[in-house]
């Protein structure tokens, strides 16, 4: 083997030692290189984690702050909030009271009171922004502020808010928002494009409060408004078309104010007022700076109603020769259940004609007299009239003491004897009574979108409650608008829940059985019962009542007379007024007279 020129062989050795550290110096390079790589993916990795969980942060921040924002935007005001609340506090807070004149009077927010749902939703809004929302232009109260100030000003009845992209750098980010405000009495809603600026502060995205988060014209010491339109405010007219705020007593009792808003001015305000306008931004000096939207401007409607003024000026000039100095007259129209008059006594006092509430007496007979003849009792019955009945240890009596032995059930009813009424709930199924309330619309609704008060009938709880309540005593209520109700149904064989506007919202059958007798039975009080002394013009048929509200000896009495002839039923309470047939029947005969065009005589003399 030919020698090197050391004269030495190569060592094969050598070599595989060689390539052996060559390819660990490579093994290291790789490990190092993919260490290397590795930490740098798991680094992307962890960054993009952090920025996609960073962004959904900040989405959830900005549809929080947006969701708050709707609800503050459409949450009633403290106002609107104890409007709304007005008519079920009137009827709350009169149901059960003696008498009309010393019922609540429908208004809200008595101190110590519970607030209105409404108002403390808006409360529970306004912490929801508080909670999302950090200081920036702004206090975060004072965004509050101006949300709920949009809401007001504008008149606010519906929002459309929705986000846009998430722009993020670093503790700063930015979310575009569309913003589509519904507004009251304008035919389009207010749409626009705006920007909510989030900062990181405390681990949590919150929104800064700028005003111009509400809207992008916005900056401290400017607000959005409303510029008036140009068009007239409808009118409530009566049946005929004449406006009705030209008689002071439905202005103040019925119709009610524009501002503060009250009655069907109220219930009625987005038909009423005149349609069109503008939305602009105005200065605290109520400068105007910018016309964000112009709406073309248009009068309000106008609004009829079931009043008739004719039926009306006749409850009015009757009440007058009334000989106590409070009480009410409801006129209502058979055929529908609409409203014809409401008269107060004195005029524009307390609203006793809708929202007072009294014990009907005797005029509540009609009830009981139904539930008997839906029961099968034949009108030409026998029923026994003495001077006393006792039910449950109680004695029960009739009027200076009257007694008329067995009568028929009609001779009864016509002389309102109140031990034969006791005696024939006494012979009645069970919850018979009832039934027959409930057909009525004794059920505690409140029937007219102001504040009012319809027929309250609690179920007896002994037989005690059964026998006062079948005589309209003990806690059995009404008003007299309930009351012209009821008289309405027997006219027209079907009951109606009084309206002013539209349509009665129910209404109830009576049976067909019953009709013939209960009509005959309110003839006979006019033509040889408790009224028979009081001349009525024309075919009436009607109820006298005598109702107990107090103790005493003798207990102070309210004085009740219901009657019908034709198409209108006509309701009449006078308080303290003792005998129905001496102070409210002569009433209901004066109206009858003054609505045919007659003389109708001044009270008489005091004394």
């Amino acid at each position: 083997m030919p020698l090197t020129p050391t004269g030495f062989s190569p060592s094969r050795s050598r070599r595989r030692g060689r390539g052996r550290g060559r390819q660990g110096l490579l093994a290291a390079t790789l490990v190092v290189v993919l260490l290397a790589v590795g930490g740098g993916v798991f680094y992307w990795l962890k960054s993009r984690s952090d920025a996609r969980e960073a962004d959904r942060s900040v989405v959830a921040a900005a549809a929080a702050y947006l969701d708050g924002w709707k609800a503050v935007t459409t949450s009633p005001s403290a106002e609107e909030a104890a409007d709304a609340s007005a008519g079920s506090a009137g009827a709350a807070g009169s149901g059960g009271t003696a008498a009309g004149a010393t019922s609540g009077d429908g208004a809200a927010g008595e101190q110590g009171g519970p607030r209105p749902a409404a108002s403390q939703a808006r409360d529970r809004a306004s912490a929801a922004v508080r909670a999302v929302s950090v200081d920036g232009d702004v206090p975060v109260a004072t965004l509050v502020g101006l949300m709920a100030d949009v809401h007001d000003r504008l008149d606010v009845t519906g929002a459309e808010l929705t986000a846009g992209e998430v722009a993020r750098s670093g503790a700063s980010a930015t979310v575009p928002y569309t913003a589509s405000l519904t507004l009251a009495g304008f035919s389009e809603p207010l749409t626009y494009s705006g920007e909510l600026g989030l900062v990181q502060t405390g681990g949590d995205w919150k929104v800064q409060a700028r005003p111009s988060s509400v809207h992008p014209a916005l900056r401290p010491g400017l607000r959005l408004d409303r510029a008036e339109s140009t068009g007239q405010r409808g009118a409530l007219v009566d049946v005929d078309g004449r406006p009705m705020d030209t008689n002071p007593e439905l202005a103040g009792n019925l119709i009610g104010r524009v501002d503060p808003a009250s009655g069907l001015q109220r219930v009625y305000d987005a038909r009423l007022r005149p349609q069109g306008g503008a939305v602009v931004v105005r200065t605290e000096a109520n400068e105007t700076v910018e016309t964000l939207k112009s709406y073309p401007s248009s009068d309000g409607e106008a609004i009829r109603t079931t009043i008739d003024l004719d039926v009306q000026r006749a409850g009015e000039t009757a009440m007058a020769t009334a000989s106590r100095p409070n009480g009410a007259l409801v006129a209502i129209d058979t055929r529908t259940g609409g409203v014809l008059a409401a008269v107060n006594h004195p005029l524009n006092g307390y609203g006793r004609a809708v929202r007072g509430s009294y014990p009907p007496g005797s005029t509540f007979k009609i009830v009981t007299a139904t539930a008997a003849l839906m029961a099968g009792r034949p009108a030409d019955s026998t029923i026994d009239c003495t001077q006393t009945v006792g039910v449950g240890g109680r004695e029960f009596q009739n009027a200076e003491d009257e007694q008329f032995g067995p009568i028929s059930f009609r001779t009864a009813f016509a002389k309102s004897c109140n031990t034969a009424f006791i005696r024939l709930e006494q012979s009645l199924p069970d919850g018979a009574l009832e039934q027959a309330a409930k057909l009525y619309g004794f059920d505690g609704v409140e029937p007219l979108p102001i504040a009012s008060v319809g027929g309250s009938f609690p179920a007896p709880r002994d037989e005690v409650e059964s026998a006062s309540a079948s005589i309209g005593q003990g806690r059995v209520a009404a008003s007299p608008l309930q009351m012209a109700s009821v008289v309405a149904a027997v006219a027209s064989g079907t009951w109606h829940q009084p309206f002013v506007v539209g349509e009665s919202p129910r209404s109830n059958p009576l049976p067909e059985q019953a009709l013939g007798p209960l009509r005959d039975f309110m003839r006979a009080v006019v033509t040889e019962g408790t009224a028979a002394s009081v001349p009525m013009p024309g075919e009436v048929h009607g109820k006298t009542g005598t109702a107990e509200y107090a103790d005493g000896d003798p207990p102070p009495t309210h004085g009740w007379f219901v009657g019908y002839r034709g198409d209108v039923a006509v309701a009449v309470v006078i308080e303290d007024g003792g005998f129905g047939a001496e102070s409210a029947a002569p009433v209901v005969a004066s109206f009858f007279t003054a609505l045919d065009g007659g003389q109708v005589a001044g009270p008489p003399p005091a004394g």
